[in-house]
């Protein structure tokens, strides 16, 4: 468990689809009332699976390796900005909600966020 003062900002490799060897960039602020985990697509350094297609297992693992409680799970998928004029390639945030199943995270939805309400999420208040 990580304490309400830290947090985890690292890379953080996970297997992808046929046990393929993936990684994301992984940021834990634990909260009083929340813990925030945003999972960051690092699209071509990334030689497997991206944290899309792998969301609701990524969030299942990270809950049970760092002892998160799913009810207070704010699961967030950042796409950063690839240097494109092409509008979907610009910087995204997507704060993915859940079904649990009494073991796992299941049936992932997506809702976007703006920089701002990320930012209004993880500042302490």
């Amino acid at each position: 468990m990580i304490s309400h003062s830290q947090y985890i900002d690292q890379i953080y490799h996970f297997k992808g689809a046929w046990d393929v060897p993936s990684f994301c960039g992984l940021k834990i602020i634990e909260k009083i009332d929340k813990t925030i985990v945003i999972a960051t697509e690092l699209y071509d350094s990334n030689p497997g699976s991206s944290v899309t297609s792998r969301v609701d297992k990524l969030a299942t693992e990270l809950i049970n390796k760092y002892n998160i409680n799913h009810e207070k799970l704010i699961f967030i998928e950042h796409n950063p900005d690839r240097k494109s004029s092409l509008e979907f390639f610009k910087e995204t945030f997507d704060r993915v909600n859940f079904e649990w199943d009494g073991t796992k995270l299941m049936n992932p939805s997506w809702e976007r966020l703006s920089l701002e309400k990320v930012n209004d999420l993880i500042n302490l208040h």
